[in-house]
This record gives C-alpha cells, structure tokens and sequence, in this order.
C-alpha cells in the first residue's frame, strides 16, 4: 500500500506544479503552495523508496494516515484555485485507492471524508454555490466507484479462496490431494511433536472395477472417504494419494492411536459395499520420530510396512 500511495502523492505534486505554469491558471498562496508540493513531493518519494516503512503499519493505521492528509488536501485545493481548484479532478486518486485498498469498513467512512475534503471550499470559498452541485455529483460517483470496486475485489477474493482450496481437494472424493497431505506432513514435521502417518490400501480394487465397472469404483472410493472421514479429527488430514491409496496425518498421536485408528479405518471399510462384498483395507502406520526422522525414512517405512503385509497375505492365500 505505502508505494502506491507514494506513486498517487507524486502524480497530483506533478499535476499541481503542470497546472501552475499553465497563463491564467487559477492560483493562491504562492510560498504555501510550493511548502506543500516539496512537502507532499517528499512525502510520496519516502512512500515509494520505502524510506517510510508503510509495510509494517495495520490496516488501522493506513486509515488513519488517510483521514490525518485531509487537511493537507484542503490546503492544497485552496491554493489551487478554491471552488475552481485545478485539483480537484486529481481526488479520483485517493477514491481509487480507498476503494480497493481498504475493506469496506474501512472505505465507506473515509469516502465520507473524501467528500467533505473535496466540499472543503464550501465553508470559505466566495461564489463557490456552484460547487455545491459538483459536490453532489462527486458524491455519487465516488459513492457508485467505492461501491463497485469493492464488490469486484471481493469476487476476486473468492475466486482466488476457491481456486485455492480446489488445488488441495480431490475432485472424486472431497478430501485433500496429494499437496495438502505433503503440506501436512510438513507442517507435522515442523512442529516439532510426535505424529502419525497411516497408509491406507484399497484391497482388490483392480478387481472391483474390472468386475463392477469404474462407476462402482468411483462410488467405493467416495463411500470410503465418507466413513473414513467420519472418523477422524478436524485437525488431521485425510488425503487421496493414489489411486486406491489414502494417507492420514494425525499429529500428537503415538502408538496407541495408531494402533485404535488402523483398526477404525479398517472397521470404516468393512461398511462400504464393495459390489459383493465389504471393502478390506490394508492399513500401516508410522509414527515420527522413532519410525523415522525425515520424510523419505518415514514414508519408505510405510512403504515396507505396506508391502510386507500384503505379501504375508498373498502367501498365506497361496
């Protein structure tokens, strides 16, 4: 916010000193005008370098710095010709950077004063009836540019929450994808507290969609999502990283959860209807940091785990 602000101070200090040397432009004080055109001038050249750092105030504090320039801007508009202020055109600025800057909170009580700077000529200015109707339609304006910038910034802002959390969703079943589980995890591995990952295998799922069709598949993996879900804390994260693969972050758990939530997942399983049968899930887990201190030592611990439950029962079918 600081530089932009600094950028608009300048325009109007180049506009202000363009429209002074313009023969027959309306004028005022001559020593205050150039006081506040070195003054502003400076003022904007510290927002844009930085000099000012506009970067570490609040939202509160930016509104306040707003409201405080106002008088600056009376000052300035008496000395560009009062009621016929060559400047006056120029307070478009600030509308534009309220509007979009500031929520609307924010925005509507400082258009208010907006308005009332730019009427400031009013209270002493001789023959300024005229800018009374200026003033009016100024209002409304400013009243119709605040109030559609504003719905547009919130548009975009709820487009850019949903493009976000849908590059974190799984479009089939709803839950995280493969980038929120390795924010998760990584967030895991930055608390810093012991955790648990649990790998969850779909068990004959080729069979099932090569005997019951893809749609029945889709629906299995969407059912199983669901009771899994159901079963689980608002702060894990239950994720689809494969295709019949799931994979669960639960943070400050350790053996005995684990142990109590690989025998509820599979029990979530055994719910689904998986054409003929319940699903069966094969599930392993994890926990950091005995099992391992690193995200590829963990995640190959699985891995194995995996694998080798799956081959014991393979051998023992044989």
């Amino acid at each position: 916010m600081g530089p932009v602000s600094g950028w608009l101070w300048l325009a109007a200090v180049v506009v202000a000193i363009a429209c002074r040397v313009v023969p027959g432009a309306p004028g005022g004080d001559a020593a205050l005008f150039w006081a506040l055109a070195v003054g502003t001038a400076a003022y904007g050249l510290g927002c844009v370098t930085r000099l000012i750092p506009w970067h570490k105030v609040s939202i509160r504090g930016h509104a306040i710095t707003v409201a405080a320039c106002q008088p600056l801007i009376v000052a300035a508009l008496s000395v560009t010709g009062e009621a016929q202020s060559y400047l006056a055109p120029v307070l478009v600025l600030p509308a534009l950077y309220v509007a979009y800057f500031f929520p609307l909170r924010y925005a509507v009580p400082l258009a208010v004063l907006e308005v009332g700077t730019f009427a400031s000529p009013l209270l002493y200015a001789e023959g300024a009836g005229p800018l009374l109707a200026r003033t009016l339609a100024y209002a409304v304006a400013y009243a119709a540019l605040v109030a559609t910038i504003q719905f547009f910034k919130r548009r975009l802002v709820e487009a850019e929450r949903e493009q976000h959390q849908m590059a974190r969703v799984d479009p089939l079943t709803g839950l995280a994808n493969r980038r929120a589980f390795d924010e998760a995890l990584s967030s895991a591995f930055e608390s810093g507290r012991v955790f648990t990952v649990l790998l969850i295998d779909v068990d004959f799922f080729k069979q099932i969609n090569d005997r019951f069709g893809h749609t029945t598949g889709d629906r299995v993996l969407r059912e199983l999502a669901a009771h899994a879900s159901a079963e689980v804390r608002t702060s894990d994260c239950l994720a689809r990283i494969g295709g019949d693969e799931f994979a669960l972050v639960v943070p400050g758990a350790g053996d005995e959860a684990a142990a109590r939530l690989r025998e509820t997942l599979r029990e979530a399983g055994a719910r689904v209807d998986a054409g003929d049968r319940p699903l069966s899930l094969t599930v392993v887990a994890a926990v950091h940091p005995r099992d391992g201190d690193d995200r590829a030592t963990l995640m190959r611990t699985l891995d194995r785990r995996l694998h080798t439950v799956k081959d014991a029962r393979a051998n023992a079918a044989a």
